[in-house]
This record gives C-alpha cells, sequence and structure tokens, in this order.
C-alpha cells in the first residue's frame, strides 16, 4: 500500500502542476505541455488500472475496490489508463474525503448565502433555448418563454459538449457525434429513510455482486448484464451526520451505476430493480429494511436527464479517454464567440467535484486574462 500511495503520490503531483491546474489554448500547447511529464509516468499511460493495481496487490477485492473508481469515469478498470490510479492518492493521503457538518447540501446553502451577500442576483427554473449572436459576439441567450437574457460576458455551466450542440446547434456536437463519444456511466439513486439503527454498515460501503468482475464492469455499460443484483454504493449518512436522521434512524444514500439512455431508454423496471437492490442491503446488513421503510424517493437516469440536462443521463458528463481529455477535451472557451466560456465536468479538467472546482478556477483565471480581448 506505502509503494501504491507514493508512486500515484508521484503522479499526481507532476500532472497536478503540468496539466490539472493548467488552461490550454489550443491542442498543440497541450502537447507541447504534456511532452514535459517526466517519462518514468509513461508506462502508467500505456497500462490498465486494473494492471497497475495488479503490480501492488494480491488481493482480488483490494484491486476491485481500488478500481471502481474507473466506473465514474466512463470506462472499465481493464481500459482505463492506470495514470487514474493518482485518485487514490487524493482520496487517501493528499485531500481525503473531507464530512460535511450537516451533509453536502450545506456547501449549496453557503454558496448561494455568499451570493447574496455579493449582490447576485439568482434565477430559478430558467431554461436556455436559443442566443442571439453578433458576429464573434453573443448578445443573449433565449429561453423557453422567450425571454432575452443579456450579458458582456457568459459563462455556461451546462454540459459544454450538450450546450454546444443543442442550444449553438454545432455539427461538431450534434447528437449523433455526441453519442460516438465516451460518457460517464449514469446514476440509478435511490434516498431512503429507514427506522433503525444498522449495525452491519459504515459511512461509505461497497456492495459488490457475485458475478465476474471483469465481464460484469465491461458489459454494465452497454446493458449487457442484468440488474437484477447489481454493483452499488451505499452512504450511511447520519453516523457522522446525525442531525440528518430523526434519532434511532437511518438516513441512506444508495448509487447504482447503469447504463445511459443510449444504451437502456427504458426504465419502466426502475422499481423491480429498487426492490432488489433494497432485499439485497437487507441481507447483507441483517437490517430489514423494506419493513422499516420510511421514505423512498427512487431517481432513475431520465430524472437526472430531465432534472439537470444531463446528455443522455450521463451522471458526471463526458468520460476520460485519452482522446477526451486535456486538450482533447472540449475548451472552456467557446471557439466562435469571444465572450462565451465554460465551466463543469465536461470541459476541463474533467469529471468528479474536485474537478469541476479546478475548472471553475480555470475558467476565471481565462476570463481575467482575455477579458481585454472581448
Amino acid at each position: 500500500m506505502e509503494r501504491f500511495l507514493a508512486s500515484s503520490g508521484r503522479l499526481f503531483n507532476d500532472i497536478e502542476k503540468g496539466v490539472l491546474s493548467k488552461n490550454f489554448t489550443s491542442l498543440p500547447d497541450f502537447i507541447f505541455q504534456m511532452t514535459k511529464l517526466p517519462v518514468r509516468h509513461v508506462p502508467k499511460i500505456l497500462r490498465s488500472v486494473w494492471g497497475e493495481m495488479s503490480r501492488y496487490f494480491n488481493s482480488y477485492e483490494v484491486r476491485v475496490i481500488f478500481s471502481l473508481v474507473s466506473f465514474f469515469l466512463g470506462a472499465t478498470p481493464f481500459d482505463t489508463p492506470a495514470v487514474y490510479t493518482l485518485l487514490s492518492y487524493t482520496e487517501m493521503v493528499h485531500d481525503g474525503y473531507h464530512n460535511v457538518e450537516g451533509g453536502m447540501y450545506r456547501i449549496v446553502e453557503g454558496l448561494v448565502r455568499e451570493a447574496e451577500k455579493a449582490g447576485i442576483q439568482i434565477h430559478y427554473n430558467v431554461t436556455v433555448a436559443g442566443f442571439e449572436a453578433d458576429g464573434k459576439r453573443n448578445r443573449a441567450f433565449i429561453d423557453t418563454t422567450g425571454k432575452r437574457w443579456e450579458g458582456d460576458i457568459f459563462v455556461v455551466n451546462a454540459d459544454a459538449a450538450m450546450f454546444r450542440g443543442r442550444v449553438f446547434h454545432r455539427p461538431a456536437f450534434s447528437d449523433s457525434k455526441l453519442d460516438r463519444m465516451q460518457w460517464t456511466l449514469a446514476p440509478f439513486t435511490m434516498y431512503l429513510g429507514v427506522k433503525g439503527k444498522m449495525e452491519n454498515i459504515h459511512h461509505h460501503n461497497y456492495f459488490l455482486g457475485d458475478r465476474d468482475y471483469e465481464s460484469y464492469s465491461k458489459g454494465i455499460f452497454r446493458n449487457r448484464v442484468s440488474l437484477d443484483k447489481p454493483y452499488y454504493y451505499v452512504n450511511a449518512n447520519a453516523i457522522f451526520n446525525p442531525q440528518s436522521a430523526p434519532d434511532g434512524c437511518e438516513n441512506i444514500f444508495i448509487l447504482v451505476p447503469v447504463p445511459d439512455l443510449r444504451f437502456k431508454p427504458d426504465w419502466s423496471d426502475r422499481d423491480r430493480i429498487a426492490d432488489g437492490v433494497i432485499r439485497d442491503l437487507s441481507e447483507r446488513t441483517g437490517h430489514n429494511v423494506e419493513a422499516n421503510l420510511m421514505t423512498r424517493v427512487v431517481l432513475d437516469p431520465v430524472d437526472w436527464q430531465n432534472m439537470f440536462g444531463l446528455y443522455r443521463g450521463s451522471g458526471l458528463g463526458l468520460g476520460h479517454k485519452m482522446t477526451q481529455v486535456g486538450g482533447f477535451r472540449p475548451s472552456n472557451k467557446d471557439e466562435v464567440f469571444s465572450n462565451v466560456w465554460y465551466t463543469g465536468a465536461s470541459t476541463v479538467p474533467g469529471t468528479g467535484l474536485p474537478m469541476v472546482i479546478i475548472s471553475s478556477k480555470l475558467t476565471v483565471q481565462r476570463i481575467d486574462n482575455e477579458v481585454d480581448s472581448i
């Protein structure tokens, strides 16, 4: 473990300084920056995450647990480059997982309070459907009611690939082109209020199925395996945030990585899948979850697509194969309009909460550096 974390730590430090924390003005600029990385990391580009894990761990279970992050990057551990093992270092050494007192939504509430203090006005329930441009400048976005939203600078945090296609109608980002890209798995989520304390559960839990890991991981993306007994993640939030549930109860979040709507458009079986996961959780923990349910909310990929404009219900935007990272990823600066920028998971540097925070910083840096040229 120490050797693995030391190796992934060296990789993280070099990539964080040379790639993750930098803007790229062009594809050649990105390739040039990549050439500056130490050559000792080249094998990690050629080796898979599973292959890298196998170099350090004999335990099959440890290999599986540490390689599950590949699912959220849009691929399997068997075809995800080993460079992404740096995430294990960030989780266990560099930053770790930070528990937010009161739950993750406190971050959103805090940001809203700071925005209000700064006099920023937030308009809710607005859907952008069109735009009005003048040459190389975007003059306004137009919502579904026909209202114009004018501005000097526009920052888009809708999906950077989908927005270009469906709002700006760019041929390179048409649905047919987007469908051929690699996307992260869609989320099937459950929010359960459970009566009684569950003894055999931790704050973070992975529950793995009894099927072969390689065949399951390769089949789940394209809906080639049954979801009767899927792999799933459980967060028991009340363990460290007791205020998130009534006394003597549990607040349970369940995430099942599932195929996006390209491969499974019909979710009429959502309740059957949810029932199966609840039964499995009951058997594994020894707590009859179904009999003690107080609340139950299930969201399938269609819900996630409709609520947040996620392309085909993909939970974390574009995947991270080598032709979709860095300079190959949709830029945070629009390729046509000089006053439009992007932030979020489908632009640089990538998916996940830490990455999109870095993304917002990179976007602000570009605006600061380039706004005089608008």
